[in-house]
Order: structure tokens, then sequence, then C-alpha cells
């Protein structure tokens, strides 16, 4: 009896015992789970295959294309010199060797201030006025500024004197006082870019000047290397001008005409605005260069002029300039200026006779699918005898890539079907496409097609791969291997090479006409071969997944029921238990009365 009930006197023990029931029951449920998984790794590899399929499609088509931006048209250009001639080429451009002769280049109209923006008496620092690299802080104390030597002392500007040096403030307050007195009639300024101070009269006035040292000290002009030893401290109106301040308000800029208030003025129709308070000439200038008017305006301090180009060319190329309100550009100097018409570019190709010559009316045209960039005029007449030369040719390259492209995704094509329907003899292992008749004879068709004859060539044309250098290795895999008998083919008849792609029994024709169906629905009422294959494995999935869930649901129920079954044994074997045990204390205790 205690044998056999210590054989359920666990929970352990039960479940140790269910569990190895419901081993044995789960054995149709493993199985189909095996399925499922295989049939997964099939979606898988199927994927893989339309994957590598597809590319071999498209690497095919690209070798199929007869359109004029097909492979077989792309070129290649090259320049004798690129700096007077170079040249970018399109699909299907004219191939050879253009001398080309540039007479002259094409320009843009433009036009620049009648005269000097300032005209007025001024004068300029003769060199930068503070010592090595540094600069002069015009909002420090004459002491404190970084001057050479401390200037002292007073000045005199037309009929202003200062006070002595050391009791202005700053160095920018002494300069304010002379701008605000209407005795020196003058206006002085730093330019901290430059290093250098400026000093211009008010009107047409002489400018006079001068300095008085305190104690021997610095003179300020002399400081500010404004001193002429041969007539000192006096300039007339022959001063050098010094040119416009570009970078202060309009209001405050020293042009010979005051500029205020706010106006416009249109270039090539288009308005460009203005504030005399707020704007400066450099502001002026680049809204005008960021505008749509096409032209390209700039200020030139060593002329004091103003300079308006064109960024178009040609003979018939026009500036149109209105001032509307404000005068700004009567200011400029721009009001009624004459304007310099733009030119054509002048050339001949491949010809010394004049009456060959080309009119273009931008250095950058295109002709018979060659564009040229002309940059810098090569000859004076077309009888000279230089020139820059132009070579256009098939870019045999490109075309080499992509045959060896197409070659590498055939190989990887078939690499990858021999690889995965494989039998190992030793292990008996079959792999996952082994058998498949389909995907087996699609390997060898592909080597087939790309071996065999093309056929409807012209006589002594290429027929056969090998002929232009294509072969293939131990492993059937097909490479480019011979470059030399390519490149020979290709110089010698480039149409015939291509013929043997993309006619219609071409190479890449046999190939895309065998491989689309697998991976492009071809009819109307049917996917791909991979798809429709991948359809049904997916519909077997998905029915086996419907088994598998419905398996589970009994095996819980069947688990369930061993539960009860062994608990209601064990109830019973406890009790059988029970009753032993009262057995035998009964007998002991009988046992016990007998001995006495």
């Amino acid at each position: 009896m205690a044998s056999i009930t210590s054989a359920y006197s666990s929970s352990s023990t039960l479940n140790s015992l269910i569990t190895q029931f419901m081993a044995l029951e789960k054995k149709p449920l493993n199985t189909l789970k095996s399925q499922k998984s295989n049939l997964s790794n099939s979606l898988s590899i199927y994927s893989d295959l339309k994957t590598k399929i597809s590319s071999l499609l498209s690497a095919a088509e690209e070798l199929a294309s007869t359109t004029t931006s097909s492979i077989y048209n792309s070129r290649t250009s090259s320049s004798s010199d690129s700096t007077k001639v170079d040249a970018t080429v399109d699909p299907n451009a004219a191939t050879g060797t253009f001398l080309v002769r540039v007479k002259q280049l094409a320009t843009g109209a433009s036009l620049q201030s009648t005269a000097q923006l300032i005209t007025k008496p001024a004068t300029i620092s003769s060199s930068k006025v503070a010592p090595g690299s540094g600069t002069i802080d015009v909002t420090a104390s004459f002491a404190d500024a970084g001057f050479e030597s401390t200037p002292t002392g007073t000045v005199t500007i037309g009929a202003w004197t200062s006070a002595d040096l050391s009791t202005y403030a700053s160095v920018q307050a002494f300069m304010n006082a002379v701008n605000a007195d209407a005795g020196a009639n003058a206006n002085i300024y730093y330019n901290k870019t430059e290093d250098k101070f400026y000093l211009e009269s008010k009107d047409a006035t002489p400018l006079t000047f001068s300095e008085s040292e305190a104690g021997g000290g610095a003179g300020f002009f002399t400081q500010i290397k404004m001193r002429d030893s041969n007539n000192p401290y006096s300039y007339g109106t022959t001063a050098d001008a010094t040119g416009i301040q570009t970078s202060v308000v309009l209001s405050k800029a020293n042009f010979d005409t005051a500029v205020s208030g706010t106006g416009s003025f249109k270039i090539n129709g288009i308005t460009i605005n203005w504030n005399a308070s707020t704007d400066t000439l450099d502001t002026v200038i680049s809204n005008i260069n960021k505008s749509s008017a096409n032209v390209t305006a700039y200020y030139d301090s060593s002329l004091d002029k103003v300079f308006i180009k064109s960024k178009g060319t040609g003979s018939t190329d026009k500036i149109t300039l209105s001032d509307v309100t404000g005068g700004l550009l009567g200011a400029l100097n721009l009001t009624g200026a004459t304007q310099t018409d733009g030119t054509d570019a002048l050339l001949t190709i491949n010809s010394t006779n004049s009456a060959d010559q080309i009119t273009k009316s931008s250095n950058t045209f295109t002709m018979n699918g060659i564009k040229y960039n002309l940059k810098n005029t090569n000859v004076t007449n077309y009888t000279d005898t230089t020139y820059t030369t132009i070579t256009v040719n098939q870019d045999t390259s490109t075309i080499r890539s992509k045959i060896s492209n197409f070659l590498d995704k055939l190989n990887d094509v078939t690499g990858y079907i021999q690889n995965k329907s494989d039998v190992d003899i030793d292990t008996k292992t079959r792999g996952p496409l082994a058998g498949n008749s389909t995907f087996v004879a699609l390997r060898r068709q592909l080597i087939q097609k790309i071996s065999e004859q093309v056929s409807d060539m012209d006589s002594g044309d290429p027929d056969f791969l090998n002929e232009i250098g294509i072969t293939f290795d131990s492993n059937l895999k097909a490479s480019l291997s011979d470059t030399s008998k390519f490149n020979s083919a290709i110089t010698s008849d480039s149409k015939a090479v291509e013929n043997l792609f993309n006619s219609e029994n071409g190479v890449a024709n046999k190939i895309i006409n065998l491989v689309k169906p697998f991976v492009k629905n071809t009819v109307s009422t049917r996917q791909s071969i991979i798809d429709e294959t991948t359809k049904v494995i997916n519909n077997r999935i998905k029915g086996i997944d419907t088994s598998i869930s419905r398996m589970e649901e009994r095996l819980e129920i069947k688990e369930n029921q061993y539960r009860l079954q062994l608990y209601k044994m064990q109830d019973i074997l406890n009790g059988l238990v029970l009753q032993g045990n009262q057995i035998t204390t009964l007998t002991n205790s009988i046992n016990s009365m007998q001995l006495f």
C-alpha cells in the first residue's frame, strides 16, 4: 500500500505525469508548427528570389533599350584647354573632334556713374594711422585711443578752432564738434577698416586746416598723417576725393547731392525702395543684387563711381534705369548715364573661314548635343593656328560597366538557385528548392540564353558573347573576362555590340522574356509566378494557423481533463491510505489488549 500511494503523494509528480501525457498529445501540433516554419522559410527564399530576379530584369532592360537616352548613346567629352573652352555632352551627341576658335565673348550691357559722387575738396590720411596692425578707438580719449603719440594742443579747420584736445571726452566727441560747427564747414570721420581719417569740405569752399601743438607735443594732423610738407595745412579744390562712406546711412553720407527722405527707382522694371534714414549705399547695392532685376551693382571707391552690369549677354541685352521718387539715381550720377551695349560671342568650329562665323548671344550654347562653354578668346583672326580642341567619344566605360553589372545580377540569380537546390549526399540534407523543377529549369535556361548564338546578326558581326570577351568559369559564372577583346569590338563597331544585346533576338531581350513572368504581371488575370506561389504559401500558412489555434484549444481541454482524473485518483488513494492507517491502529490496539 505504501509504495502505491508514494507515486501520487505530491503535486510535482502529478505535473510530471501530465507533461508526459501532453507531450504525446502535442505531436500533431508540433508537426503543424514545423510545417509552418518550413513554409515561412520558403516565403523568405521567394522574397529573395524576387529581389534578385527584379534586379536582373532592370539590368537587362538597360541593355535592351533602343531609345536616344540608352546607355549605348552615352558620351564623354574633353577639352585641350578648359580655361578657354570646355563642353558637356547629351546622350546621342555627335562624336568627333571639334576645333573651336573664339574671337569674341558674349558680354552684357553695363553703365556707370557719369562723374565721381563726391567732388568737394577732401583729403585722406596718406597711410594707416595706428602703429602696427592696430586701429584707433574713437570712443576713447586722445591719450587712450591708440595713436603712435598722443595728439596735443588745438586744431583749426576753416574758421573754427577747437578747444584743447585733452578736454574732449573722446576722439569721436572731437569729430562730432567739427561736424556740427558751421565755421568748420567740414566733416571728419575715421574708417576703421582702412585705419585712415577722412576730412571733407561740405561745399566747394577750399578746405583749410592747421594744428598747434602744446608743449612740443604731437600735432593732430601730423598724427593722422594729413600734413603736407609742401603746402602745410592748406588744401584746395584739387585735393584728392575720398569716396562715399558706403556704410553710413544715406542722409549722412558725403554725396555731392544730399539725399534725404524716402524714395524708389526702377531697374529693368523692378522697383528698389530706399530710406535715407535707415539705408546705406551698401544696403541699396545689396537690395539691387538680391532683386530679380538680373543685374549686378557695385561701388568702386578708387573711381568713386557706381557700376551696374547686366547678368544677361548678347548684343540685344539692355539695362533700363529710371528714378521714381526721391532722386537717389541723381545723387549716384546715374541719371542719363550712357549705356554700353552687350556683345555677341563670335567663333568658328572646324573652320578658318570668317564666312563660317557663328554668332551666339550667350557664352553657353548647345549644338548637335554638345553644350559649349566659352571662357576666353583664343584667336584674333580665324586664320590663326591656335584653337581649342573639343573631343566627343562614345562612353565605352559606361557600356562596359552596365554589361558587367548585368552579368553580376545574372550570376546572383543562378548562384542563389544552385545554393538553395543542392542536396548534401553525406548529411542527406535537401535545399529548399531541391526538386523544384520551375526554378531549377530557370537556372538552366538563364545560362543557356546567354551562351547560345544570337540569330539575325549581320554577316561578320559577333553573334556569341564570347566574341566580345564574355566567358564562363568552371562554376558557370559569367564575366567580362577579356576587356581587351571587348574594347576592340566596341571601338571597331559599337553598333554590332549594341545589336548583340538590344536587337529583337538579342541577349538582353531573351533574358527579359524569360524572367519577366516571374516578377511582373504579364496577364491581367494573374500575378507573377513568384507572387502566385507566395499567395498559395500564405494561404497554407493561414490554414495551418487556424488548425494550430483549434488544436491548442482542444489540448487545453485535454490537459484539464487529465488533471481532474489524476486529482480524483489521488483522493481515492488518500482515502485508502487513511483507512489503512485506521486498521493498523485498531490492530495494534487489539494486540495490546491480548498481551494483558
